[in-house]
């Protein structure tokens, strides 16, 4: 990891801040005014909202705590004999000025004491001060650190190194003592950074768009505020749908959560949806004469923006969330939308999935210009996110191919004997690459120079190791020779990379495999996003939905941007089974997602057709089948069916939450994925489950349950179908593997058919012998 030492801010940097913050209030008195779509309600008292607004200017003051965890140390940051120094970096939001921070270490040292040692910290570059390690108590310690404020900037760097009481005190990078190889000092992931802040009151502007309702700065995941009329239609929910996917294609590192509320204006930034004429807390949407956007401020507390989207109907409310999601909105606080036309997407086109028609360099997967570079001796492994599509299939032994180019620094002091580069994928060690090619010639050719580094591999990745969210892992060991100078331990402006024309090779992977699947849902939303813009996806709500179910279809939709870099521009949203010839055949031609609670048995019931799930005043079961079903189950090879299982937990649990996945009413070759719960409450958890790794890890089959203390449970009920497209004779051999019965049984008939046939024809043969024999006597 690169430590760099930018210049710091200083306590200029609030005065800069309160100046600039002073121009855009000047600023925005200069516009002229502007039509606008959106006033305040006229029923409501001019001096009770100034009342509101005047109580609540104190919110403005911001508390937040960022991990070590968050900053992307998920173990925790590790400081050893053989690394003498680790760090970490972290952003923070640009509308934030820090008036207060203060840095919470949890430490934990090895058992091995060496006097004198110290743990010092610099926060971009600069000291913020030292541990005395000797000192900590039964090798663990608590510290608080105040850090002046004036020191924090928007993006930072925190580094940790270890070194002698002596080097302290000289503020030297001279060569240190050896310490013993097992001394270890860990900053756990609890360890965090305190901060107090003020948000500028910037001017209502949608050229800063997604700021300030969205900072990709932030460290830890987004959670949004939005706002409808107290009863929205589905045309209103299309519109906040496609927004929300695009809050999840702009936050695709930390993820994105929604808070919805009915007639009731956010307390901070927000957005609102709506037609004209809707109220929505004291705020009413006038008719802009079209699809609009605008951004006001909260009259709750004029330091926070709300931004309004609305339109007359779904086609305008549509072309109003479009235009979020293209780039470069205009420099003003109103926008009346012009016509928007978008392409629908093909197949497997998401730009964030791994293409699989040709091999990839993995300069296209980089989200940052440093991600396969390593600086100085120490740091930590290079980490290169990857996503593909869930359904890739390869018949066993076909491995992926990874095609590295690679280089370590060019030092003479960098002993190439003892200098490696380690591989990962999803944290699995795949393969140790030296840095020296080896060889009976090896020093031959070093005393002639000629260079005798290997500079290229191949790494051969298993398929089962791949997932739908996936990380490549990089770390260079560089081995340093004895005579080393001292100054080469702290030089960071080394550089040892992979290169970026290094290929990642998925060609001889297909889409293929059997739904329903959890596993492909919880890990990619599929198959909703085989079309990224979920053209082919219809979502199904109560005829009045609650505001935690729109809550959890908008975390959905975000979900399903990040998943492929799409927003979900064309999806389709009802509220209640549509009845017209047209919605009808649009579930026919999608794969469906619902979400309601189990109360809404109107719209569930019609959903559990066919299958072995059924609604019983509310109360989920599932039906077991008959002795003739298992039967057939058992003699197809079916093994893998739990439905006696799944009864038996619904039976004894009153209070649950999950997915279920099963064959679409409308159409045999789609899937309908239903998140529901027994209660309100219970739906409003599951965008947090979905995030739990536990979660994700254990989702499979058609039915996945989450308890009210937290377990979840896994079951297949169901039948699966195929879905996807192999080779005839690839897919009769798949079809073979896993019909077991069905190939005894062909086999068995072969060889019955087989040794019938040759009986017949030794006999004849015995026959033609003997008759001969005797006509010759």
């Amino acid at each position: 990891m690169r430590f760099k030492r930018p210049l710091l801010a200083t306590c200029l940097l609030c005065a800069v801040s309160q100046t600039s913050f002073a121009a855009l209030q000047n600023e925005t008195d200069a516009l002229p005014d502007l039509p606008l779509p959106v006033s305040v309600q006229g029923n409501a008292p001019a001096a009770d909202v100034a009342s509101i607004t005047a109580a609540n200017n104190s919110n403005q003051n911001v508390a937040n705590t960022i991990s070590f965890k968050d900053m992307g140390a998920s173990t925790g940051l590790i400081i050893s004999g053989q690394q003498l120094q680790n760090g970490l970096s972290f952003t923070l939001p640009g509308d934030l000025v820090i008036t207060d921070a203060h840095l919470n270490l949890n430490l934990q040292l090895s058992a091995v004491n060496v006097p004198g040692e110290n743990l010092q910290l610099m926060l971009n570059g600069q000291p913020l001060g030292a541990i005395p390690l000797d000192q900590l108590q039964q090798s663990k310690g608590f510290w608080n650190l105040d850090i002046p404020s004036s020191m924090i900037a928007s993006h930072n760097n925190l580094s940790f190194q270890l070194k002698t009481g002596d080097d302290i005190i000289n503020d030297t990078w001279s060569c240190q003592r050896e310490l013993p190889a097992n001394y270890r000092v860990t900053l756990m992931p609890s360890s965090a950074l305190n901060y107090q802040g003020l948000w500028l009151d910037v001017r209502k502007n949608l050229s800063t768009f997604p700021r300030p309702f969205l900072d990709v700065k932030q460290m830890q995941s987004a959670s949004l505020n939005v706002a409808f009329p107290e009863n929205p239609d589905a045309s209103v929910l299309t519109a906040s749908a496609i927004v929300a996917s695009q809050f999840g294609v702009m936050n695709s590192e930390k993820g994105t959560q929604f808070a919805a509320k009915y007639n009731e204006l956010p307390p901070g930034n927000g957005i609102l949806f709506g037609k004209p004429g809707d109220h929505i807390g004291p705020v009413v949407i006038a008719d802009g004469g079209g699809p609009a956007l605008q951004v006001i401020d909260n009259p709750l507390n004029p330091a926070y923006k709300l931004l309004v989207v609305s339109g007359r109907n779904e086609a305008e409310l549509r072309q109003a969330a479009w235009r979020l999601t293209q780039p470069g909105l205009p420099d003003t606080d109103t926008l009346q939308v012009p016509a928007i036309t978008l392409a629908q997407r093909q197949a497997y086109d998401a730009p964030r999935w791994v293409n699989t028609q040709h091999p990839v360099k993995l300069s296209s997967l980089e989200t940052n210009s440093g991600a396969l570079v390593a600086h100085g001796i120490w740091h930590g492994a290079n980490q290169l996110a990857f996503r593909a599509a869930p359904d890739l299939f390869m018949w066993d032994g076909t491995t992926i191919p990874l095609h590295l180019n690679y280089s370590f620094a060019q030092k003479t002091w960098i002993d190439d004997q003892h200098s490696f580069l380690n591989v990962s994928i999803n944290g699995e060690f795949l393969k140790r690459l030296p840095a020296s090619r080896g060889g009976i010639f090896t020093p031959v050719m070093d005393m002639l120079g000629l260079s005798s580094r290997q500079q290229n591999a191949t790494v051969n990745i298993d398929p089962g190791t791949v997932f739908g969210n996936n990380q490549l892992g990089f770390w260079f060991g560089t081995g340093v020779r004895k005579n080393a100078p001292c100054s080469a331990m702290a030089d960071d402006s080394i550089q040892s990379r992979v290169d970026g024309d290094s290929t990642l090779d998925f060609t001889h992977a297909w889409h293929f495999g059997q739904l329903p699947n959890l596993a492909w849902f919880t890990s990619a939303m599929f198959p909703f996003t085989r079309h990224a813009d979920l053209a082919q996806t219809a979502v199904l709500l109560p005829p009045h939905p609650s505001s935690e179910e729109v809550t959890l279809l908008m975390d959905m939709m975000a979900q399903s941007g990040r998943d492929t870099g799409v927003a979900a521009s064309f999806v389709q949203i009802y509220t209640g089974i549509p009845q017209q010839d047209a919605g009808q055949q649009r579930l026919a031609d999608s794969d469906i997602l619902a979400i309601s609670s189990l109360k809404n048995s109107n719209l569930i019931t019609p959903l559990l057709q066919g299958s072995l799930f059924s609604l019983n005043e509310n109360t989920l079961e599932v039906d077991t089948p008959n002795a003739a079903s298992r039967l057939i189950s058992l003699l197809t090879g079916d093994w893998g069916r739990t439905y006696t299982d799944a009864a038996s937990f619904l039976a004894d649990n009153s209070a649950w939450r999950g997915f279920i996945s099963l064959r679409s009413p409308w159409n045999a070759k789609r899937v309908v994925v239903l998140a529901t719960a027994t209660s309100s409450q219970g739906l409003q958890q599951l965008p947090v489950d979905m995030t739990r790794q536990g979660f994700q890890s254990v989702a499979s089959g058609d039915f996945t349950a989450v308890t009210g203390a937290g377990d979840v449970k896994t079951w297949r009920v169901g039948k699966q179908f195929i879905t996807g497209d192999l080779p005839v004779w690839m897919r009769v051999l798949w079809y073979a593997s896993q019909h077991i019965f069905y190939l005894a049984l062909i086999v068995c008939l072969i060889a019955l058919l087989s040794s019938t046939l040759l009986y017949q024809w030794l006999k004849r043969h015995a026959h033609q012998r003997l008759h001969g024999t005797s006509k010759h006597e």
